[in-house]
């Protein structure tokens, strides 16, 4: 099998994608590209494998009863290991693709931490592995929350 930069093979019986980013690809650019190669518009996914950073944010209290939001973006300092990744592959509200993905990892200095993945900011160190489960009748798009007033994905029956 030949090293490519994005390895990915439809299992057929399953319904299932599975394959591997290598060394320098950004984890969310990856995974979009290979859905968009089988023509998936809705998608839940899992990963491991090692990142060169992790960018990510995570859940803090803002201060008022029961009202949570992000922290400032962090960046570890070390390659690490992303012990279990878990996200889902829908649309923006602007129709472009997007990721929404939640993973824990263990940095060079034996810390173990996690949140909230960001966009264009966590390269493959070595490989990352994954597996897509396509939703085939399922639209997914995100649309600003009532009451949190940020775009989170929406889900309704149908496929794009």
């Amino acid at each position: 099998m030949a090293n490519a930069p994005l390895q990915s093979v439809y299992d057929i019986t399953t319904q299932r994608i599975v394959g591997r980013l290598t060394k320098d690809i950004d984890l969310f650019k990856g995974i979009k590209e290979i859905c968009h190669l089988h023509g998936v518009t809705a998608a839940h996914f899992q990963c491991i494998g090692s990142l060169q950073h992790a960018t990510y944010v995570q859940v803090e209290r803002d201060g008022t009863q029961g009202r949570i939001k992000y922290s400032t973006k962090k960046r570890t300092d070390s390659p690490v290991e992303l012990l279990s990744a878990t996200g889902f592959v829908g649309f923006d509200e602007q129709g472009n693709p997007d990721i929404h993905m939640h993973g824990v990892f263990v940095d060079c200095n034996s810390v173990i931490n996690g949140g909230h993945f960001l966009e264009d900011e966590n390269p493959v160190a070595v490989t990352i592995e994954y597996i897509i489960f396509p939703l085939k009748d399922v639209e997914m798009q995100r649309k600003e929350d009532e009451i949190w007033g940020m775009p989170v994905f929406q889900f309704a029956k149908g496929g794009l």
